[in-house]
C-alpha cells in the first residue's frame, strides 16, 4: 500500500505519456513501482512477439515507441531490452511479473487497462488475434482484474482503432493544421514522437507503406474511391517522409 501511494505521481505521469494525452510529461522516480511495471510491459511484450516463433521489424519498432513513451533510457533501456528477450521464453515467470505489476498500478485502474491495451495493440501487429495469443492475453486481463468478457471487448476495441489509426486516413491527418505545425503532423502521420532517432524515420515510413500503399489493393474488387484514397494516403506519407528527411538532412 505505501508503495502505491508513494509512486502515485509517477503513475498519473506515465499514463499520460503512454496514452499520448501529454508525451512530453515529467516523470518522477517511480522507484520500485516502475522497476515492477517495466519488466512486466516488455516480458509480455517479448512473449507476444515471440509466440509464433519469429520476430518481425514492426514489433522490435513498437516496443521501441512504448520504450520511448516510458522515458527510459541508459540503464532502465538496457533492462527493458533484457526483459523482452527474457519474455521471449516460456519460463520467464511472466504470470508473476504481471500480478506484481497489478499491486502497484491497481487492478482496474485507468493504467491497468492502458497495459492492456498496449498488449492487445502488439499482438494485432501480425493480424487478427490467434488462439494462443488471446489465451494469454486473457491470463494478462485476469490479473490486471477483467473478466473474460470485459478482456474481449478491449480487444475488440483496441483492433478497431488498429486498423482506424488516423480515421483510416493518413492524408486528413497530414492536413490538419489547427493548433498544430507542418512538421508536427509530419510526426503524426508516421505515428512516431518527434525525438524518435533517425533510423526510427525510414522504418516507420516503410511500415506505414506497406500498411496502406494502392497495390495492397490492386488484386481486390475496391471502388473506384477507395483506390483513390489509397494513393491519397500514400503520396501523404511519402510527403510526411520527405519532410522529415528534409529537416533531420536524411537521404529520402
Amino acid at each position: 500500500m505505501l508503495m502505491a501511494l508513494t509512486s502515485k505521481a509517477y503513475r498519473k505521469a506515465l499514463f499520460k505519456r503512454l496514452s499520448g494525452f501529454s508525451v512530453a510529461a515529467e516523470l518522477p522516480a517511480g522507484g520500485r513501482a516502475e522497476q515492477r511495471l517495466l519488466h512486466a510491459m516488455f516480458l509480455v511484450l517479448g512473449r507476444l512477439a515471440k509466440m509464433d516463433g519469429r520476430v518481425t521489424q514492426e514489433e522490435i519498432d513498437y516496443a521501441n515507441q512504448i520504450m520511448q513513451r516510458m522515458a527510459l533510457v541508459g540503464e532502465k533501456r538496457r533492462q527493458a531490452i533484457s526483459a523482452y528477450d527474457q519474455g521471449k521464453y516460456p519460463d520467464a515467470g511472466l504470470s508473476e511479473s504481471v500480478a506484481l505489476a497489478a499491486k502497484v498500478i491497481g487492478r482496474r485502474s485507468a493504467l491497468a487497462k492502458l497495459f492492456l491495451q498496449i498488449q492487445c495493440e502488439a499482438a494485432h501487429l501480425k493480424g487478427n488475434l490467434r488462439l494462443k495469443d488471446k489465451m494469454l492475453l486473457r491470463d494478462v486481463a485476469e490479473q490486471l482484474g477483467y473478466s473474460k468478457s470485459e478482456f474481449l471487448a478491449i480487444a475488440s476495441a483496441t483492433q478497431s482503432a488498429h486498423y482506424q489509426r488516423f480515421d483510416a486516413n493518413p492524408r486528413a491527418e497530414f492536413l490538419k493544421s489547427e493548433g498544430r505545425s507542418f512538421l508536427h503532423n509530419a510526426y503524426c502521420v508516421l505515428q512516431l514522437e518527434p525525438g524518435v532517432e533517425d533510423g526510427e524515420i525510414r522504418r516507420a515510413y516503410l511500415r506505414m507503406m506497406s500498411r496502406y500503399h494502392p497495390d495492397k489493393l490492386a488484386s481486390t474488387d475496391a471502388s473506384e474511391d477507395a483506390l483513390k484514397q489509397a494513393q491519397e494516403n500514400a503520396m501523404a506519407i511519402r510527403s510526411a517522409y520527405e519532410a522529415l528527411c528534409g529537416i533531420r538532412k536524411l537521404r529520402a
